[in-house]
């Protein structure tokens, strides 16, 4: 499920480096940071959270590239917010965020960098905008950007909904029940969504749509 083919991933990798070097970051580390980033991304336990998903999300931000203040930044995030990815765990973002400031600062990234990147990877935990000091102001469309599946179209979706539970293939269907359900209907309680008032008219309707759908399917079992 949503595996991405090695032509696409040679691009991701060019994508990458020219990222860095826009940055002025070590070349030599870059190529290092990017074999640990597939390396990651590539873990057989990851349905969704993989390299498609990375390109996804730097698909969206592209589009978006207008209403971005700082686009290294974002990029940066959607790069290292997933790095750390263990199902069995609760502080992945945590983990994520201490592994990308260890990564940006071998690879030589300016520490104002860093440190919006780590708060945009932190603010996905619970994806609301964390009060933080000095704050990262694209925080809010880099979570945005990170919901878009949430919006895309049913089948798609749909298919998005079985890659998570096959992450957590692990655990017995009445606990994935009750804790997807949780965090569904977290999401359909929220008055927004999404912050960005183009990326709510874009993908809150069906948004809303796909969580009700699978509400009901988790429910109805």
């Amino acid at each position: 499920m949503f595996l991405i083919p090695a032509e696409q991933k040679s691009k991701l990798q060019l994508q990458w480096s020219d990222l860095i070097q826009g940055l002025a970051g070590s070349p030599r580390h870059a190529k290092e940071v990017w074999a640990l980033l597939d390396k990651h991304y590539s873990e057989p336990q990851r349905s969704f959270h993989n390299l498609t998903h990375i390109q996804s999300m730097l698909r969206h931000a592209e589009q978006r590239r207008a209403d971005i203040q700082n686009f290294p930044v974002v990029s940066l995030a959607i790069w290292f917010h997933d790095m750390v990815y263990d199902t069995h765990a609760n502080n992945n973002e945590l983990k994520s965020a201490e592994l990308a400031g260890e990564l940006m600062m071998r690879m030589e990234i300016n520490p104002t960098v860093i440190m919006h990147v780590q708060q945009c990877i932190l603010a996905t935990a619970r994806h609301e905008v964390a009060d933080f000091k000095n704050r990262a102001a694209d925080i809010p469309l880099f979570l945005d950007i990170a919901l878009t599946i949430l919006g895309a179209p049913k089948d798609v979706y749909q298919q998005y909904s079985r890659a998570i539970r096959n992450e957590f293939r692990w655990l017995e269907a009445p606990a994935y029940r009750a804790g997807r359900l949780k965090v569904l209907k977290r999401f359909a309680g929220r008055e927004q969504l999404y912050f960005h008032p183009i990326m709510a008219a874009q993908f809150d309707a069906q948004a809303r749509a796909n969580i009700e759908w699978e509400i009901k399917k988790l429910t109805f079992v």
